[in-house]
């Protein structure tokens, strides 16, 4: 039936900080996973997809957390895909609790070919069978860092079996958890996360050794950009916080 997945659940034991808030990847993890159920139960599935050689790469992720989230609550998670454009396949997702939406998210994925890593286009894959609903923008602007912001190496991160997915390379929801190793307040357990953003430019496979670069520009927000082995860049990313 088309209509919009949604699935009670709770942020548990490990999803959450010291002070029981909701962590950055575990909103992604959960919310990713409504996704992939979505797809599971309206047809095809992530593993169909797979079966015919092809892979759904993130590119670009926009996420607001309005209010905090705490462990063992009741949130209603939600996702939806909407309409591709040419190469890029729009996806939403929602966290509700008590019927005010506390956190959603804006993702952009390219439908790729597994064998060749040629990026194919929408169409290429059939999603007549989804609830297909409205894909709308979380920032007016568009996340770039500039040209003239000087980022200094913070440390290195040597990719391993635990963050693999079954892609092969480091899963998308980890970063989040590298990145927020980088901010103080987040350690110190006096801020929360407000938005993260990040583009994702090239995958990290299994050995690759990712230097982490960054900056802190303003009071709470943070900027940075992870660099692969062979100098590519990996993944650009911003994180805001809000204090408790």
């Amino acid at each position: 039936m088309k209509e919009r997945y949604k699935h009670n659940n709770m942020m548990g034991t490990y999803s959450c900080d010291q002070n029981k808030i909701a962590k950055v990847s575990g909103i992604l993890q959960e919310t990713q996973e409504a996704g992939r159920l979505q797809m599971e139960i309206q047809k095809p599935s992530y593993d169909d997809v797979l079966a015919e050689g092809k892979a759904l790469m993130l590119s670009r992720l926009d996420l607001k957390i309005y209010e905090r989230i705490n462990f063992n609550e009741e949130l209603i998670f939600s996702s939806w895909p909407c309409p591709g454009s040419r190469a890029t396949l729009p996806r939403m997702y929602t966290v509700e609790k008590d019927g005010i939406i506390v956190a959603e998210a804006a993702t952009q994925w390219a439908l790729v070919d597994i064998a060749s890593r040629r990026v194919l286009k929408a169409e290429e894959i059939d999603m007549s069978n989804y609830y297909m609903g409205e894909y709308h923008e979380l920032f007016r602007d568009k996340f770039k860092i500039p040209k003239d912001l000087e980022l200094h190496e913070i440390k290195k991160v040597e990719v391993g079996y635990s963050n693999l997915d079954y892609n092969g390379h480091m899963n998308n929801t980890y970063y989040a958890d590298i990145l927020c190793d980088c901010v103080p307040e987040l350690g110190a357990g006096t801020h929360r996360v407000e938005s993260f953003r990040i583009h994702y430019n090239k995958e990290a496979p299994l050995g690759d050794i990712l230097t982490i670069n960054g900056a802190n520009p303003e009071q709470g927000k943070y900027i940075f950009r992870s660099v692969k082995t062979n100098g590519e860049i990996n993944i650009d990313a911003e994180i805001r916080l809000t204090e408790l």
